[in-house]
């Protein structure tokens, strides 16, 4: 009967043991996998045009920066100061849309994937679609004031990642102090009006170069 319990009790230490030495090494495999995280993520910064703007003759520009895995910071400035073939017809802006993203995925060395974000909207305008009348913002100094939010994905199309593509769609509300003339030359003023517009503020296919900001001794894309 002794000599049972003896075997009964050896037995169990051995299971308690080999338990503990199993959640050890499981418990060593995730922190080398965690730690492998830290060391392979490496900030990065990106310029990037969106070719839709370029598409509708708006010149744009923009630089996103990694501030940390799963966020970052992108701000898009936008320019366009000529007309449509005709006077009568014109999209001149200077806009700025800085933006924070949170990215979704955080199984890679970088910020790619799903996003979403928020942004802040600050735009200088003077429209004109060959109607009656041209609007721009009250006397040249009271640009659109606003913010929404965003959605996307972005995907490295070269080998070592340095060329992406980006999609996103977003939507925002702005504050308008407008003056409206007849779309004709030293056209008259016919309307000052204020009001609050909102809808897609921004659609973007963008083409991104990627650089490595990060400390050296991580892994490179």
């Amino acid at each position: 009967m002794c000599f049972k319990r003896v075997c009964a009790v050896i037995t169990f230490l051995i299971l308690v043991a080999f338990t503990c030495r199993s959640q050890d090494n499981r418990a060593e495999v995730d922190f080398r996998a965690d730690y492998n995280a830290v060391e392979t993520w490496r900030p990065g910064l990106y310029l990037k045009t969106n070719a839709v703007g370029l598409g509708i003759a708006v010149a744009n520009m923009a630089a996103e920066v990694d501030l940390a895995k799963r966020w970052s910071l992108s701000v898009p400035v936008y320019y366009s100061a000529w007309n449509y073939f005709k006077p009568t017809m014109k999209f001149r802006t200077l806009a700025l849309q800085p933006e924070i993203r949170f990215w979704c995925s955080d199984n890679s060395g970088c910020n790619d994937g799903w996003f979403t974000g928020v942004h802040f909207g600050l735009a200088w305008y003077n429209v004109a679609f060959d109607g009656d009348f041209r609007t721009q913002d009250h006397r040249g100094h009271s640009p659109a004031l606003g913010g929404g939010v965003a959605t996307g994905y972005r995907l490295p199309v070269s080998r070592r990642g340095r060329w992406r593509l980006e999609f996103s769609i977003g939507a925002g509300v702005y504050r308008l102090h407008y003056d409206k003339f007849r779309n004709v030359r030293d056209g008259l003023l016919h309307e000052t009006g204020r009001k609050i517009w909102y809808g897609v503020d921004q659609a973007n296919v963008s083409i991104v170069y990627a650089f490595n900001i990060g400390r050296k001794g991580g892994q490179g894309r």
